[in-house]
């Protein structure tokens, strides 16, 4: 009998052990997003209210718009109103209950972005999971770290060994210089420049010489606008990712963010978008796959104009800031205009998302209508790289 029954089991093994790869485990939860300006946006359902949360790997803890989190029934958790509870957050098929978030005040990170802004989405929740953001589809997927395996041709980056958030090894280049080692924070939140690097980073590598360089305000944060130059580096490079010409923010304040001495600066969406980006928190790892074809990295801004979304709604598209030199400088647009039309078309019924688009096309020249105080100026911008 035992002859006999050797043969069968060897097959039953055959048939069960050769059928092909097994299929990954289905994710905790989906969700589409809405990749506006450059982040990423994905839709939750928050004490029974629909939201569009920031997805912010840079950020420790979740929060709501402080006044939009009162518009919907958010219990204070404190005296100091520093944080709230939430009856439920619900992320796709992910629902947690009776969960405590951080209020902020967003309003003005929705006036930069040009989007009303309800909350942020952080590391206390992310880190439960896999994060996989699969920027051609439009996809987030929170996978079980317990079950996830991955097999595909990405390249893996360690986390720092002292970090829980996903600080990166990472090099930086500067042309005529050896590589320079930098801890880099993955932001998802940031948008728009490749990489923002802190002051004493900056000053500890003398990379306030690189040129050419335009001052400018180098983005928005929870505390407020930070202030720098921007500049392009010869290369970046995160394991076997090599990303050439990076816009880059080089901070010029030694307060707040741009003032730590605990990372060296933030990696933003731009560099990771046209790729898969796997986040993965147990393993202390991030994953990022090849770029499809046509994907480019980050650019700036060629008006030399810094718009802002002002007013009920959003609506007035304002100039924040004018690039000394600039397209726009040279025509005479100043810091206070409102912006109304480009080739006769009016900007309030467009996204602000959409208008910087137009700005970032070498050559283009548009015709635009502004107002400044009681005055409708009028003129021809032509569009050349800054940088």
């Amino acid at each position: 009998m035992n002859t006999v029954a050797r043969p069968v089991v060897l097959l039953a093994c055959l048939a069960g052990c050769f059928h092909g790869p097994v299929a990954p485990p289905p994710p905790v939860a989906e969700m589409p997003f809405d990749p506006y300006g450059g982040a990423i946006y994905v839709p939750a359902i928050v004490n029974g209210d629909s939201a569009w949360l920031m997805f912010d790997t840079g950020l420790s803890r979740t929060g709501l718009d402080r006044d939009w989190a009162k518009s919907v029934g958010a219990t204070a958790a404190s005296d100091t109103g520093a944080t709230a509870v939430v009856r439920s957050l619900r992320l796709g098929d992910l629902q947690l209950d009776r969960y405590r978030t951080a209020l902020y005040p967003l309003v003005a990170l929705s006036e930069a972005s040009g989007r009303l802004l309800q909350g942020l989405l952080g590391h206390d929740v992310l880190h439960r999971f896999v994060v996989e953001i699969d920027y051609p589809t439009r996809r987030v997927r929170l996978f079980d770290a317990t079950s996830y395996r991955y097999a595909g041709p990405g390249t893996a980056v360690p986390f720092t060994p002292d970090a829980d958030l996903p600080l990166l090894r990472a090099k930086i280049k500067v042309r005529g210089r050896r590589a320079i080692p930098a801890r880099l924070l993955l932001d998802t939140g940031a948008s728009g420049l490749c990489l923002i690097l802190t002051a004493p980073f900056v000053e500890q590598h003398g990379l306030a010489s690189v040129a050419p360089a335009i001052e400018a305000p180098i983005g928005t944060g929870l505390a407020g606008e930070l202030h720098g130059t921007i500049v392009r580096l010869q290369q970046l490079e995160l394991g076997r990712l090599r990303v050439a010409s990076p816009t880059t923010g080089l901070g010029g304040e030694s307060k707040g963010f741009l003032g730590r001495t605990d990372i060296d600066g933030v990696i933003g969406n731009a560099v990771f978008e046209g790729s898969r980006l796997i986040v993965d928190y147990a393993r202390r790892r991030v994953i990022v796959e090849p770029r499809v074809a046509g994907a480019s990295p980050c650019d700036y801004d060629m008006s030399g104009l810094r718009l802002v979304a002002r007013g009920p709604g959003l609506r007035r598209v304002m100039v924040d800031y004018v690039v000394p030199k600039s397209p726009s400088a040279d025509v005479g647009i100043q810091a206070g205009d409102e912006l109304l039309l480009i080739e006769g078309r009016g900007v309030a019924e467009a996204d602000l998302s959409d208008v910087r688009k137009l700005l970032r096309v070498d050559g283009a020249t548009y015709h635009l209508m502004l107002r400044r105080d009681a005055d409708t100026i009028r003129v021809d911008l032509r569009l050349r790289r800054l940088l």
